[in-house]
C-alpha cells in the first residue's frame, strides 16, 4: 500500500512538473543593423534616439516593438535578441528597423524577410534602409 501511495504521489508530482514546463522551446534570432551613415550624418544620436525592430510574427508586431542596443564590439552596430516560439518555425517574418527621434520616426522603405528556423541564429549587420540581394 505504501508503494502504491509513493508511486501515485511520484507520478502526480511528475505530471505537475511537466505541465509547468514551457510548451514550446525558444529559437533566438539576433537581429543587427549598421547605423554608421546615420551616426555620421547625425540623423541618429545615441542617448537621444532609439532604434526599434518591428515585424508581423509573434512576438514582433507593429505594436510590440523591440529596442536595439549598441553592440560591444562595434559601436555603430545595434542588436537585439528575439525569442520565437516553436510555432513560428518555417514561417516567414516580414520585419523592418525604425529610428525614433524626438521629431519623427524613420522606417525602412523596403521590409526585410526571414524564414524562422529551429535553433539560434545571428544575422549579419546590414546598413539601415538597405537589403541584401
Amino acid at each position: 500500500m505504501r508503494l502504491l501511495h509513493f508511486l501515485t504521489s511520484f507520478f502526480a508530482a511528475m505530471i505537475i512538473t511537466i505541465a509547468a514546463l514551457p510548451l514550446a522551446a525558444q529559437n533566438t534570432v539576433t537581429f543587427k543593423v549598421n547605423l554608421t551613415p546615420q551616426l555620421e550624418d547625425s540623423i541618429f544620436v545615441p542617448g537621444r534616439d532609439i532604434a526599434l525592430l518591428q515585424g508581423n510574427l509573434y512576438p514582433l508586431t507593429p505594436t510590440h516593438r523591440f529596442q536595439l542596443t549598441e553592440g560591444s564590439e562595434i559601436d555603430s552596430i545595434y542588436t537585439v535578441d528575439v525569442n520565437f516560439p516553436l510555432t513560428a518555425i518555417n514561417k516567414e517574418l516580414k520585419y523592418t528597423f525604425i529610428l525614433k527621434t524626438p521629431e519623427k520616426e524613420i522606417t525602412e522603405m523596403n521590409p526585410r524577410f526571414l524564414r524562422i528556423k529551429k535553433g539560434d541564429r545571428e544575422l549579419d549587420a546590414l546598413y539601415f534602409d538597405t537589403f541584401a540581394w
